[in-house]
């Protein structure tokens, strides 16, 4: 769903790119700030970089994005403003050629930030911002601890190809000390500024400590999967999602990414729970809750992988359709859920609706007459350029899985009964349900005739009596479902090559299933 995908995503880029785009003005001399109650005033004064234009850009899920440029005057001083508050979170400060200059935070609307080219970190100086205050002291601590770690990596590779083993014991425990204080100096900053960003950034990043599952009075564990079900329901949990300037950190993706396609094992039930988890606890922030629905939504209703539209269902059915996306305009929800009402009678699972159409002599017959183990519910076009690269290939696959079957009947159908009736014949392994969309009768019939497809049943729907584009969402041509004998859905979307292999792990699986 195309339109889907373009408009949602405009909902979260539009403001930034536009602000980006007006602000974009390369005056070397920076405007007053704004009066104290109402908007941003961020004055940077970056001494040897005289007269040169810089882009202020923020962090956001997996990107970053700019939002306003500015030219330094002649004394490096440069200013960015505007009439409305920035979001919190991680912002950077780049080049004119968008190379990294260094980062810091917005949470005070208005402060100065000042250093020079010889050293932009040890030298920052910091006005009106507590928040940065707390970022460039750790970052400071951080790059001293950084060179000497540096240095340290560097004799560890020297002794060890001297092979000087103790030597290299002695660095690598200097090492682990310095690595050590650098933990311990996060662990300050957390004790000591619990509501400054910096430290809800150092909890996120802080691993679960999962404990050993428990064991009974022999010392057998009891729940082998106790340590999984542990580490994944409170996976979260040093995560302050009240606080919406988490999304807009680099640490913060990541971490939800794993935890959604990684952590969730990926399959369509596991997801929406999965899913669920996520959203109950991000909906303490607005734009916590929106970045996660959004990226959730997007991810699976795009995803390659077959059965992941029940995710897209689920989401559609109980967050848009329920108005916990505030922020989606009617018409929007509107086409989220006509989307949503043509895929949730074919998802994987799911029983078929059934289908009566017409042969080429104008007799009905029944989907759910199909004796077959396996059905291919096959909706394609005579005219159409694809349908003819994959209906030969369809013929291959049919003679193959039945070839048993079709030599078994050949013979049977020689045989003679008692009262001379047509002999009985087995039940084919993998049948067709052939329904042409071609726009005339005679292209369809013609093709028939040529081709001579080998299975019994070609229809199709003139009146649209089945309503099979609703039920089987089917607005392009080749749309393939496979069915099984209860004709509930057990692939949908396949490659006409692909139907084999399928077929062939499918049975494998099932099988061991059973």
């Amino acid at each position: 769903m195309r339109i889907l995908k373009s408009i949602l995503l405009v909902l979260f880029a539009l403001g930034s790119i536009n602000s980006f785009a007006q602000k974009n003005k390369k005056s070397a001399i920076p405007p007053p700030p704004p009066p104290l109650s109402a908007g941003h005033a961020i004055t940077i004064t970056l001494k040897g970089y005289e007269n040169k234009m810089f882009y202020m850009g923020y962090y956001f899920g997996d990107k970053q994005y700019l939002r306003d440029s500015a030219v330094t005057d002649n004394k490096g001083r440069m200013v960015f403003t505007g009439p409305e508050k920035l979001e919190g979170g991680v912002y950077l400060i780049a080049t004119d050629d968008k190379s990294l200059l260094f980062d810091f935070i917005v949470t005070e609307q208005i402060f100065s930030l000042e250093t020079d080219s010889s050293a932009i970190i040890d030298n920052m100086k910091v006005t009106n911002s507590p928040e940065n205050d707390v970022f460039f002291d750790y970052n400071k601590f951080s790059a001293k601890i950084g060179k000497q770690a540096y240095e340290l990596e560097e004799k560890i590779k020297k002794v060890k190809e001297a092979k000087n083993k103790t030597e290299e014991d002695k660095l690598v425990e200097s090492y682990r000390e310095l690595m050590k204080q650098l933990n311990e100096e996060r662990k300050k900053v957390v004790e000591n500024h619990p509501t400054k960003l910096m430290s809800k950034v150092f909890k996120m990043m802080t691993e679960i400590d999962v404990p050993d599952a428990p064991k009974n009075e022999k010392g057998e564990i009891i729940d082998s999967n106790f340590q999984y079900f542990y580490y994944k329901s409170h996976y979260f949990d040093n995560f302050d999602f009240s606080d919406d300037r988490i999304t807009r950190t680099p640490i913060f993706f990541p971490k939800f990414e794993t935890f959604m396609l990684k952590v969730v094992p990926q399959i369509p039930d596991s997801i929406k729970r999965g899913a669920d988890q996520i959203l109950k606890l991000s909906d303490k922030g607005k734009e916590n809750f929106k970045f996660c629905l959004f990226w959730i939504t997007n991810h699976y209703e795009e995803s390659k992988y077959m059965g992941m539209d029940a995710v897209f269902v689920h989401l559609i059915d109980n967050y848009y359709a329920k108005g916990k996306a505030y922020w989606v305009d009617s018409l929007l929800v509107w086409r989220m859920k006509d989307k949503c009402d043509k895929l949730r009678h074919n998802l994987i699972g799911a029983k078929v609706k059934n289908l009566n159409m017409l042969d080429t002599n104008g007799r009905y017959h029944s989907l759910y007459n199909m004796d077959a183990q396996y059905t291919l519910v096959v909706f394609w076009s005579a005219t159409c350029g694809h349908c003819k690269e994959e209906i030969p290939k369809i013929v291959n696959t049919y003679n193959e899985l039945n070839k048993e079957i079709i030599l078994k009947n050949q013979l049977i159908s020689k045989t003679k009964t008692k009262d001379n009736l047509p002999p009985k014949l087995l039940p084919l392994k993998f049948d067709i349900y052939s329904v042409s969309l071609t726009e005339t009768v005679e292209e369809w019939k013609k093709y028939l005739i040529e081709q001579k497809l080998p299975w019994r049943l070609n229809l199709y729907d003139p009146l649209n009596e089945t309503n099979f584009r609703q039920y089987y969402d089917v607005y392009s041509t080749p749309v393939l479902y496979i069915i099984d004998k209860d004709k509930k859905v057990i692939a949908k979307r396949l490659a006409a090559g692909d139907i084999k292999g399928f077929m062939e792990s499918y049975e494998k699986d099932f099988l061991k299933g059973k």
